[in-house]
């Protein structure tokens, strides 16, 4: 016993035109009793290659349609001939007629040309699905394996070899540095102020402003059998705003909250602070150096610099 199953594909676009195709799929009820129940992989892979050429066909029709019309004058060009083009997908590959459209003679006077409206949209003969696909499996396992995964769950077809893992892959990462090079250039060109540290605009009056940068470095000893490693403060306060260069510099051994908090107000009193203004904290997120914030006078704010939130987010 044996059941037919018709799976009926039908669209239509806005001028009118229907497209209408059949999927036929046999079971056997003979089958179920080796444990094939429901759809098997290549029957999904028949369905949906069937449904593939049905919307890519009627899309490129569509689309080749919409670009014969002059957008000038609203006239149709003319037409130079018709070839096949065989457009790879991710579910299989799917043959499309290529035509070829003369170049309006009133748009362009005294030139003879044509072109393929389908190498528009796709101009690497195969979707962009499918390359980015490919790059990503192909940047993850090796291309052999890469090609195996793609034909043991898409219908691609054997042409889809490692070589052309390798290709797509090679050519997506060339354009995604393109890109980066692009948004580089881009970022260059708008950029016209060097930056700096204190580039940010903080609010309210500047000269109530006083901005205090502190690191801390690890210092070890000269003996490499010596113990006495120590860790120090190393701290800059000064005036809020951009472009400052004035300011007071100190060093100390002592990290607990209290001296930190001494020699910060020491300095910062050398610089006008007295007891009120906005006080901000920048540093690159240690535990140790949360401790100041937490007992200066409010309000102080602590942010983190934009040199250590680069180092963190360059990797990726």
């Amino acid at each position: 016993m044996a059941v037919e199953w018709t799976i009926t594909i039908e669209g239509k676009n806005e001028f009118g035109d229907a497209c209408r195709r059949e999927v036929r799929i046999d079971k056997s009820w003979e089958r179920l009793f080796d444990g094939e129940v429901g759809l098997s992989i290549e029957e999904g892979k028949k369905i949906m290659t069937a449904l593939q050429s049905a919307v890519v066909n009627h899309e490129a029709e569509t689309y080749s349609l919409f670009r014969r019309v002059c957008p000038d004058y609203q006239t149709f060009r003319p037409v130079k001939d018709y070839t096949a083009r065989r457009i790879r997908t991710v579910f299989g590959t799917v043959e499309v007629r290529n035509p070829r459209w003369v170049l309006c003679r009133v748009c362009h006077p005294g030139i003879v040309g044509a072109f393929a409206p389908l190498k528009e949209i796709c101009p690497d003969r195969a979707t962009v699905e499918l390359m980015e696909l490919t790059a990503r499996l192909g940047s993850m396992m090796p291309h052999r394996q890469a090609a195996k995964v793609l034909a043991e769950f898409l219908p691609i077809e054997p042409t889809e070899t490692h070589a052309t893992v390798r290709k797509r892959t090679i050519r997506i990462g060339e354009r995604l540095d393109d890109q980066i090079a692009q948004e580089e250039r881009r970022a260059r060109s708008h950029q016209t102020d060097e930056r700096r540290q204190l580039e940010m605009h903080l609010p309210g009056d500047r000269r109530k402003e006083f901005v205090i940068s502190i690191d801390t470095a690890h210092v070890r000893s000269a003996d490499p059998n010596s113990a006495r490693n120590f860790e120090l403060v190393v701290a800059r306060c000064g005036r809020g705003g951009r472009g400052e260069t004035d300011g007071r510099y100190f060093v100390t051994g002592r990290t607990d909250q209290q001296a930190i908090r001494d020699r910060t107000l020491h300095a910062l009193r050398r610089e006008g602070y007295c007891g009120f203004g906005d006080v901000t904290v920048i540093s690159d997120g240690a535990e140790i150096l949360k401790r100041l914030p937490r007992a200066m006078p409010k309000p102080t704010a602590h942010i983190i610099d934009w040199f250590h939130i680069a180092m963190k987010i360059q990797p990726m």
